[in-house]
């Protein structure tokens, strides 16, 4: 059968103002990630650039394994702009795969481990990937009945590589793909793409029936990667770990960006384990970590458990992706570190970050500022009207790191202004000094009975309660207001609470009545992605699916 290739290119613009603005202010350089890491390979050959818990890369290393996928894939017809997909927990070879398409000229997909048949078929489809590489087995989870259906049903996959696999005869490994001729320098220099490239597409952690795939070019991300190079002062010297899955914009950015742009070294964890975790980070000395809540939460339980202080080595703690209580703040950065907090996407990463001049009460209660050259507005959701500072709104940004658009194109009407402004659905105030916080998604605003509010305001003040691990605050139909307010807490060991005492403590805390959480759910643990976000629809869900059965 022949197989129709597509090639993958941004999908929206800025306005021309703004793209001769990050060009000229050399935000956009016109570089592809292929080029940094060459430099870093010339300076830096026998340095660590990625290990994992049985293997680790060094730069020379990955530039020679990685020019050996790139050749693979040339002599297999890849053509610039065409992606390559790959689903693989955090292992060093992933690092190989990212590198090598790039080389190549393709355009990286990557797709975490827990996706299945359903979502995995979609990403393919809709990208018009022809090549995977995926691991052979994981999580007790067998990826070569799924992906020989997927060969059989989708119309342009064609070949799928197994990474770690075991599997003989006609099954194509990695092994085989790496006794392919590295594909020389000055072919890697032609055929690595330009900065206005499409380098890769990364699809949302949301919830939604289908993901969204954000369009990122080599400059977009560089541009993002070297913010935080200056911002955090990173270098070569500095030591990473990162738990968080390399096929997430924070992976990717801690485990392959930053590495290929200033000589760092990354320690991945291929399934969260928070003793062994915090063993690595102690070990290593690791001095920069960036993650989402959960990870900080564990670190700092054992730290106070071991009643150890990791601060002589630890620079920066960066937190976002899910809120940061207040409290858990002030514990981790007793124990750990200088914890700060940060905004950002999956389509803009790094918009906003909190610094270790802030004052105190800042770097715990916000996401610090907009950082240069980052532009936002707040607006009214509904009149597009910029609020006043301390109201809330919903956040627009425009920025060099932002996405291009996403592959599906006709998402872009809804989510980009004529002004260039992206519409993040995301409710936030700025406060006279330009200190931002973020309230909560649109999507997540209470309704009860015409009264509206944030679910975050309830969480932050259930979430200082003694006796909360975790938290989350969803709504839940109701036939006569619209929606009433459910709480749902992982409670500490050996700790109770009931709604009543719940609600107790919230009057206590000033909460408006109706405000209060009118049902109490204590569960295990929350639903999370793989990055750490709470997936509120699916406890939303569960509690109307209870609801219609009383």
């Amino acid at each position: 059968m022949q197989r129709t290739t597509k090639t993958i290119v941004p999908t929206w613009l800025p306005p021309q103002d703004r793209i001769d603005f990050y060009r000229e202010a050399r935000y956009w350089r016109n570089a592809s990630v292929t080029e940094e890491l060459r430099r870093c390979v010339d300076r830096f050959p026998e340095r660590t650039a990625l290990r994992d818990s049985t293997s680790s890369l060094t730069f020379g290393e990955l530039w020679e394994r990685a020019a050996t996928v790139a050749s693979w894939l040339r002599a297999r017809g890849l053509r610039p702009g065409e992606a390559v997909a790959f689903q693989l927990p955090n292992w060093t070879e992933s690092d190989v795969i990212f590198h090598g398409v790039m080389m190549a000229g393709g355009v990286v997909v990557p797709m975490t481990s827990i996706l299945r048949r359903r979502e995995v078929g979609f990403i393919l489809g809709q990208t018009g990937a022809r090549f995977a590489f995926v691991a052979e087995r994981f999580r007790n989870f067998n990826f070569v009945g799924m992906y020989n259906e997927l060969l059989e049903s989708d119309s342009h996959l064609e070949s799928i590589v197994y990474v770690r696999a075991e599997r003989e005869g006609s099954a194509i490994r990695l092994e085989d793909v790496e006794s392919a001729a590295p594909l020389p320098r000055e072919q890697v220099a032609l055929s690595a793409g330009r900065g206005d490239d499409v380098a890769v597409v990364i699809y949302t952690s949301g919830t939604t029936a289908d993901p969204k795939g954000a369009i990122h070019t080599h400059d977009g991300i560089m541009s993002s990667t070297r913010m935080c190079e200056s911002f955090f002062s990173l270098n070569e010297n500095d030591v990473l770990f990162n738990p968080s899955p390399v096929t997430h914009i924070t992976g990717i950015s801690l485990s392959f960006l930053f590495p290929a742009t200033f000589g760092c070294t990354t320690t991945i964890l291929e399934a969260w384990d928070p003793e062994n975790a915090f063993d690595i980070v102690a070990r290593e000395r690791s001095t920069f970590l960036m993650f989402s809540t959960p990870f900080l939460a564990a670190l700092t339980e054992i730290a106070e458990a071991r009643d150890v202080r990791l601060a002589d080595h630890i620079r920066t703690i960066v937190c976002g992706g899910a809120d940061v209580p207040e409290s858990l703040a002030e514990r981790a950065n007793d124990r750990l570190g200088e914890v700060v907090r940060m905004y950002g996407a999956t389509e803009a990463p790094n918009t906003s970050c909190g610094s270790a001049w802030d004052p105190a009460a800042k770097k715990r209660r916000t996401e610090g500022r907009w950082l240069f050259p980052v532009e936002a507005r707040v607006v009214d959701p509904h009149s597009g009207r910029e609020v006043d500072p301390g109201e809330v709104g919903e956040a627009w940004w425009r920025a060099p790191q932002m996405c291009l658009g996403y592959v599906d194109e006709s998402l872009n009407d809804t989510s980009y202004t004529l002004d260039g402004y992206f519409r993040t659905g995301d409710l936030v105030r700025v406060d006279d000094g330009g200190y931002v916080t973020v309230s909560g998604r649109i999507k997540e605003i209470i309704n009860r009975g015409g009264e509206k509010f944030s679910a975050r305001e309830i969480e932050e003040m259930i979430a200082g309660l003694p006796m909360v691990a975790e938290v989350a605050v969803t709504p839940m139909s109701d036939p006569v207001l619209g929606e009433r307010v459910c709480a749902w807490v992982v409670l500490r060991e050996g700790r109770g609470l009931t709604l009543s005492e719940l609600s107790e403590h919230l009057l206590g805390y000033g909460l408006a009545k109706q405000k209060l959480p009118e049902r109490l759910e204590t569960i295990e643990e929350l639903p999370r992605t793989p990055s750490g976000k709470v997936r509120k629809q699916v406890l939303r869900d569960r509690v109307d699916e209870a609801l219609a059965f009383t």
